[in-house]
């Protein structure tokens, strides 16, 4: 059992299991959600949630890729912990830095909208990068 949580508390989720997919983006609206220069995202089935304690808050916003995505946060402190991506369906994010285990999430597989990512950071050369979104992640046009 893997547990994340805000940085106040009252806000955790549940996971079991391994992530089905951990990314780095540099998207602006995870700069902007972080106020970082990337966000580390660890996606799980929905079925891998074991629980959600605390009351959260939800806006559900755009992205770089057109889709939308809809973020959770506490009440209290603001944290984003955990979102439904509409580029990930079935799968539930959870924000890497809210997991309290300081190996966790794994080494991400891939990193997306690269060309945002700043001259000073360097991501692992075994990272495979997206400029923008890989196939399949942008929105098809209406």
């Amino acid at each position: 059992m893997r547990k994340a949580e805000c940085a106040c508390g009252q806000l955790s989720i549940e996971v079991e299991g391994e992530p089905v997919l951990t990314v780095v983006c540099a998207c602006t609206q995870c700069q902007k959600r972080t106020g970082s220069a990337f966000g580390i995202s660890a996606y799980f089935k929905d079925a891998q949630v074991a629980a959600i304690v605390g009351e959260s808050k939800s806006k559900t916003r755009g992205s770089d890729s057109g889709r939308t995505l809809t973020g959770h946060f506490c009440p209290e402190c603001g944290t984003t912990v955990y979102w439904y991506a509409e580029a990930f369906p079935e799968r539930t994010g959870i924000a890497g830095g809210c997991f309290l285990d300081p190996d966790f999430p794994p080494k991400p597989q891939r990193a997306v909208w690269a060309k945002n990512i700043h001259p000073w950071a360097h991501l692992d050369a075994g990272i495979r990068s997206f400029d923008e979104a890989p196939p399949g992640m942008i929105k098809p046009a209406d």
